[in-house]
């Protein structure tokens, strides 16, 4: 074990940037000093002044340089014994605008190489690594309790005399120790989760080291997620079932109203109010224009199956590595580039199938998404539409302080299936 530290920066009122120093203790075997910063997601357009009061280059260009080859680097889902079925490479368009039109309530936490002084006396980088920490609010029994959702965890694959200088060097457990300080220093008992392949070695190294490290609770919980080929799960007719009410207000609160009577028990459910939903959809509708929201109605005319459809295409093209078994026809066949992700899915399993297979159909045809990515767990109701003969296995990871909640919000969660609901979807970026 070793001490490190990392500076906590915030805006002060007059718009300039103050940090204050935080120790950690932390497994990671890198040898030199490592400059870990930890600010908010919507400081990204504004990095220069953040790392100009840290003493760093102050240019914002080139830390977002550094940010794409970082965010680019291949998420694992196999293992070193060649376990698994893919690594995939997501490359972000617009960034950090596309990021920011999904999520402006996340801190973003930068490990840093301080490498040499330029000719002005500010200090040159690496970005080793670089997490997306969601703040959201989750209930219990009438009260709010602190809840974070790690996204875009990121280990530089940076090579200098043909070694990788951070791979191997435990930074996974640096990051997670900095996110266990992050909950540490909340008043409020915090539940921490995020989402994993099933053969991520480095991640689940560091899960077990930091768990134990800092005491808490930490489990896993399987899912699928299943890819279907639009050419072949669409349905042209379906489509004329299928209705755009992205403009129309009182359905989308209608829509809101749906979606929270179905799943408001999930564990994990995190969309509080009828104004972030609305927030939400209106922001990611307005960065990618071709994201909508569909219905499709009962034999009354009456809103049934209901979704938002996003376009991952319009974020960022997304590249299979490596792929396994029948991912390697799909990569051979380049459908990837645009995805179809449609999420908050609800409604009677009949039309969800016809709503599910009619947007494929018309996103195939308008957008050119090829493939549609859904995800799946034991007791989703929609399972049999989802299920898909490419499907690769994510686990979901849950650290918390207290495992009596835990338990007794997986305990409400339940359905008259008997099986635990967690989460409605995986949060957004």
């Amino acid at each position: 074990m070793q001490k490190r530290n990392y500076k906590r920066v915030e805006k002060n009122p007059d718009g300039t940037f103050s940090y204050q120093v935080l120790d950690i203790d932390s497994y990671d075997i890198f040898e030199e000093p490592l400059e870990i910063v930890v600010t908010d997601i919507n400081f990204l357009p504004q990095m220069g002044d953040v790392l100009d009061v840290l003493g760093y280059v102050p240019d914002t260009k080139y830390f977002f340089h550094q940010c794409k080859d970082i965010i680019s680097v291949p998420e694992k889902h196999i293992n070193n014994k060649g376990q698994g079925k893919f690594a995939f490479q997501a490359y972000f368009h617009n960034f950090p605008d596309s990021v920011l039109s999904i999520n402006n309530n996340a801190l973003v936490v930068l490990v840093l190489h301080p490498q040499g002084t330029n000719a002005n006396g500010k200090r040159e980088y690496n970005v080793v690594g670089y997490i997306h920490v969601n703040r959201m609010d989750v209930y219990h029994e009438g009260q709010r309790y602190d809840a974070y959702y790690y996204n875009m965890l990121r280990v530089s694959e940076r090579v200098e005399n043909n070694k990788k200088i951070y791979r191997r060097k435990k930074i996974f457990t640096l990051m997670f120790s900095i996110m266990h300080s992050i909950v540490g220093v909340e008043e409020n008992i915090a539940f921490t989760y995020g989402a994993m392949g099933k053969e991520n070695q480095a991640i689940n190294e560091a899960l077990e080291l930091n768990t134990k490290l800092y005491e808490k609770h930490y489990e896993k919980w399987a899912f699928s997620n299943n890819t279907h080929i639009n050419k072949v799960f669409g349905n042209k007719d379906a489509f004329k079932k299928c209705i755009n009410i992205t403009n129309d207000k009182e359905k989308l609160k209608a829509f809101y109203q749906k979606l929270r009577q179905q799943k408001e028990h999930y564990a994990f459910y995190h969309i509080k109010s009828e104004e972030e939903f609305l927030s939400t959809l209106e922001k990611i509708c307005a960065y990618s224009k071709s994201s909508a929201v569909y219905m499709v109605p009962d034999a009354n005319g009456n809103m049934d199956a209901v979704c938002f459809a996003i376009n991952w295409g319009e974020y960022f093209a997304f590249q299979l590595e490596n792929p396994q078994g029948l991912f390697k026809a799909l990569a051979k066949l380049k459908l990837t580039d645009n995805i179809l992700y449609p999420i908050m899915i609800t409604g009677s399993p009949e039309n969800v199938d016809t709503l599910l297979r009619g947007i494929a159909s018309h996103y195939n045809k308008t957008y050119k998404c090829k493939v549609t990515n859904l995800n799946s767990y034991a007791g989703d109701p929609y399972q049999k539409t989802k299920k898909s003969i490419l499907n690769d296995d994510y686990l979901f990871l849950i650290i918390c302080n207290d495992v009596e909640k835990l338990n007794a919000m997986k305990e409400r969660s339940k359905g008259t299936d008997g099986n635990v609901k967690l989460f409605i979807d995986i949060p957004l970026l």
